[in-house]
């Protein structure tokens, strides 16, 4: 299911935690690495010498970061430096090579007045991406994945996160644990609960279910879970409104989270098989 990962790296060693997991995670995958040359950074006058400077640090980068994915015995690994806004190169990239997945890191200040800021580039990203995009906060050992968790509010933005969680836990044989949370009440949840448990039948999953009407009570499902799926927000036009919920996930989870609004073609003509 998963055949083709990309990995955005900056070369300041901050995306190694998500690079070490991606790689022991899905060590079957062809990797793709790629820096940016940021040619849209606002106050900065891009001369010749600094583009020079930024161009060694982006080659320095995707080098670095290949290296690294090869101490797990991996090979199967393309590496590019581009230029322009980072964001539109990552998803240009990701469209063009059929990426299956986009891997990135978390900024994650859990404790301080920014604990919900993802950045800039990861914002963009989420909101406009077709491609599921896994975030990861911080360092993740629990490995191999055998429990996955999917979170749905039963509307139609998560629908396609419900779909892709499904699958993603019959390809690789995970037990799942179906989460819903509203401050809506028990009743409504347990409704959408059933209707996706019916779905898991077909699949021939197990699925434990559960509901919290508190964003803190997550944690724990998380913390006994090795991976979360769930929608990244409010469909707008092309892109998605990002909310706050999908953000305290990003920022907070301990595991990594697969944030989703669109199936790829071939993963549906699966589904349908079923």
């Amino acid at each position: 299911m998963i055949r083709k990962i990309l990995i955005p790296t900056d070369g300041y060693g901050l995306e190694d935690h998500v690079i070490n997991y991606i790689a022991r995670a899905f060590p079957f995958a062809e990797f793709h690495v790629i820096s940016i040359i940021n040619t849209y950074e606002k106050g900065v006058q891009l001369t010749n010498l600094l583009y020079e400077e930024l161009k060694k640090s982006a080659e320095k980068a995707v080098y670095e970061a290949r290296e690294k994915i090869k101490e797990h015995g991996i090979e199967n690994i393309k590496t590019t430096v581009g230029e322009g806004l980072p964001s539109k190169r990552i998803l240009d990239y990701a469209q063009l090579y059929d990426i299956d997945l986009i891997a990135m890191r978390v900024y994650s200040r859990k404790h301080t007045a920014s604990a919900y800021r993802i950045g800039s580039t990861m914002k963009n990203v989420l909101r406009k991406s077709r491609i599921p995009v896994l975030t990861l906060a911080d360092k993740c050992n629990k490995l191999p994945i055998k429990k996955l968790l999917i979170l749905t509010d039963g509307t139609k933005k998560s629908k396609m996160a419900d779909n892709f969680g499904l699958l993603f836990a019959s390809t690789y044989g995970l037990s799942v644990e179906i989460l819903y949370y509203s401050s809506e009440g028990y009743e409504h949840g347990n409704k959408i609960l059933n209707n996706l448990q019916w779905k898991a039948q077909f699949w021939n999953l197990k699925v434990e279910k559960s509901i919290v009407e508190n964003m803190e009570d997550i944690i724990k499902h998380f913390e006994n879970n090795d991976i979360a799926v769930m929608g990244i927000g409010t469909k707008m036009f092309f892109r998605c409104k990002i909310g706050h919920f999908p953000r305290f996930a990003a920022t907070h989870s301990p595991i990594p989270v697969i944030f989703v609004h669109k199936m790829k073609e071939r993963w549906l003509k699966r589904r349908l098989r079923k």
